[in-house]
């Protein structure tokens, strides 16, 4: 199954499925080879795959459009380091709101409000980590609340960059960090929103392969579904210039990741990088993309560029 959401503005987006055969029984701890690649089926009725197909959703599960553009249009200031998820503490109904909206536009999915959600940004508004914490929690309440019965809920995880306020992720520039550091300033945000009950984990716009794999040590760790998705400034590399199939494949060895694609990527490297996932991952693996208007953001300005697109 393929994934789509629009990174901006309240149109959802759609492609078709690749690959249509539907997923082998589920066998506990059965390593396989793929293309050279070892991987490993999902293990345990906890890692059962939110997204398999149900007949109702055809052959795309849609997910729904840019929380944040549609947060804007609603007419909230969302300029700060926790960017949206400002509002699960000073306007938590306009997110409510903005769920509603795209769930009746037809989304199956909603991505909770909690992409920049980190534990500097809240300390900016007062809030210590247990209440951080509680405000990441409600952002999956939020959805769940706007959500129809089959509603679901991806709790967001954005990429460490996207707490710098200053475009890392799309660059993957993370001075003085490693591996082990990435996986301790994630930890916080994904066990609060496991705890919170999302269906699944959305890791997002991710740049570079050293936050990969700390985020699949991460998944390991709390043992929960999630997909990746990277950002991308190239048809073979992501953002940080690394390839982008050696990312997908280290993405897709983890028995918890039920997905891996693309987001926040300029749309004319989309298809080859849809190609390369569907290449690279387990046939029983979902693609995910996310569309885009192509324009570029300017970390120093907190604005789109003009004529970007």
């Amino acid at each position: 199954r393929e994934l789509s959401r629009g990174d901006r503005g309240p149109v959802v987006g759609q492609v078709a499925r690749a690959a249509t055969d539907p997923p082998s029984p589920l066998l506990a701890g059965q390593p396989r080879r793929h293309r050279g690649i070892a991987s490993w089926r999902i293990m345990s009725l906890a890692c059962a795959d939110p997204l398999a197909r149900r007949p109702e959703d055809g052959e795309v599960l849609l997910l729904d459009g840019g929380l944040a553009t549609h947060i804007e249009a609603l007419g909230e200031d969302i300029d700060h380091s926790l960017w949206s998820a400002r509002c699960l503490v000073s306007n938590p109904g306009v997110i409510r709101q903005a769920h509603q909206d795209y769930y009746g536009a037809g989304a199956r999915v909603a991505i909770t409000a909690s992409y920049q959600a980190h534990l500097g940004g809240f300390r900016d508004l007062g809030l210590g980590p247990a209440e951080a914490a509680e405000a990441v929690r409600r952002s999956v309440a939020l959805a769940r609340e706007a959500a129809p019965p089959a509603g679901i809920v991806a709790g967001s995880v954005g990429s460490y960059g996207a707490s710098l306020h200053n475009g890392a992720e799309y660059t993957g520039d993370y001075p003085g960090m490693d591996e082990a550091q990435l996986l301790e300033w994630h930890r916080p945000r994904v066990r609060a929103l496991v705890e919170a009950g999302c269906d699944v984990l959305a890791c997002e716009t991710v740049p570079c392969l050293m936050e990969a794999r700390a985020l699949v040590a991460l998944l390991r760790e709390v043992q929960f579904p999630a997909w990746v998705t990277f950002s991308c400034r190239s048809g073979t590399e992501v953002s940080s210039g690394e390839d982008f199939r050696d990312c997908v494949a280290a993405v897709g060895e983890c028995e918890y990741v039920v997905g891996a694609g693309v987001n926040c990527t300029r749309p004319s490297f989309v298809a080859e990088l849809v190609a390369t996932c569907r290449d690279t991952l387990p046939k029983d693996r979902h693609v995910i993309v996310y569309p885009n208007s192509g324009e570029e953001w300017c970390g120093e300005t907190h604005a789109w560029k003009s004529g970007t697109a």
